[in-house]
């Protein structure tokens, strides 16, 4: 293991030792599930995630859609993780975008990788510190290498520690508990070649193998406002901008379907 590397898994593994042994020992750890946000209760029963799951999210809105499950939780006291976000060709995790969309900023982590990447085995290491100090640990594409026996292993520390892992643009090592899909988005605002994007209508399909029958709803993901809402809320009006400047709601992050 490189020096880098190594001080990387370090600092990941003191620092989710002192969530674990402190903060996160509230009474969001001593609940069975997770309550998300309010947009998904058309989508999932009960409103909430069962500790020790495995989230995919998928499709041109999967980070965006991997931030909202991650919010309802941190909302609630839960710490959330961030690692493997923003490799080659991947969108870049924006903590601004995430608060927007209701994940609490004092509770959340960001993992840098090291200019070299990690190993598989690193890879291990850090996701493997991640389980035992978080509630919610958010796996982006930088962690694809991690191989089926590795993923195995570290699905069975989850249920064991009762964290709950959210995939984003999938993974064919990790096997989805929960799947939801974020296909045919369609900004608002933009005209002929002109215009700017306040906000987007995406179709949001729950699948995967905790799900008896695949359920699909429409969301704004993010509304005008930049959070999630369901797609028959009616958007609130934008306030004007000054002369010359760019909008918030402007696509920040796309995530494009992995391959079958």
């Amino acid at each position: 293991m490189s020096s880098s590397a190594a001080e990387v898994t370090g600092v990941v593994a003191s620092v989710a030792a002192g969530v674990a042994a402190g903060v996160v020992a509230g009474a969001v750890a001593r609940e069975r599930t997770m309550p998300l946000l309010p947009a998904f209760a058309e989508l999932v029963l009960g409103g909430v995630l069962q500790r020790g799951s495995t989230v995919g999210c998928v499709g041109p809105a999967a980070l965006s859609l991997a931030m909202a499950v991650a919010a309802g939780p941190s909302q609630h006291g839960a710490w959330v993780g961030v690692a493997g976000v923003g490799a080659a060709g991947a969108p870049s995790f924006s903590v601004a975008a995430a608060v927007e969309l209701g994940v609490v900023a004092e509770r959340l982590v960001l993992v840098a990788e090291p200019v070299a990447g990690f190993a598989e085995a690193q890879w291990a290491d850090v996701l493997a510190a991640m389980i035992d100090g978080f509630d919610v640990i958010l796996m982006g594409a930088g962690a694809r290498q991690v191989r089926q026996t590795t993923a195995r292993r570290l699905q069975s520390r989850l249920q064991s520690r009762g964290a709950v892992l959210v995939v984003v643009g999938g993974h064919r090592s990790f096997g989805c508990d929960l799947q939801f899909t974020a296909d045919r988005p369609v900004w608002e605002g933009l005209g002929q070649g002109h215009g700017l994007a306040t906000a987007r209508r995406v179709q949001v399909e729950l699948s995967g193998r905790r799900v008896a029958r695949a359920r699909r709803v429409e969301m704004w993901l993010p509304a005008s406002a930049g959070d999630m809402v369901p797609g028959a809320t009616p958007l609130a009006p934008l306030a004007p901008l000054a002369s010359g400047r760019g909008h918030r709601g402007s696509p920040l992050m796309r995530c494009p379907v992995p391959a079958s």
